[in-house]
């Protein structure tokens, strides 16, 4: 675990895709690079090179292997990624496998940690 300030995805970067509160998406989204903000719900899994962030009112139901992700909200199921930031208040419940984790007071985790190096983002 790594303890610091870490940045937030660069201003220069734009959210490519935005799943907005009170939507419910049901299936499988394989995102591009780039950022891609979920405040509604996803019932599927998640695939891609890009950074997923997580709002405070949404909620992923199924796995996640990306680029990066930062979790505000909920998810329920394993995640893969390079980089993984719990926010004050977010909820996960499921494995981790990652190659930087950061974690903030007021966080809930529940599930195993493998922390890996190199790690490459699966089809």
């Amino acid at each position: 675990m790594l303890v610091g300030k870490k940045k937030e995805p660069s201003v220069s970067q734009e959210i490519k895709t935005l799943i907005s509160a009170g939507t419910i998406f049901e299936g499988n989204i394989t995102v591009p690079e780039g950022i891609t903000r979920i405040d509604g719900k996803v019932v599927g899994n998640i695939n891609g090179n890009g950074c997923i962030v997580i709002g405070e009112s949404g909620s992923v139901k199924g796995d996640i292997s990306v680029e990066s992700l930062i979790v505000y909200g909920e998810i329920s199921g394993n995640i893969k990624a390079r980089s993984v930031e719990l926010k004050n208040g977010s909820k996960v419940m499921g494995n981790l496998e990652v190659s930087e984790l950061y974690v903030e007071k007021g966080a809930f985790y529940n599930g195993e940690c493998r922390m890996v190096e190199g790690f490459k983002v699966s089809p």
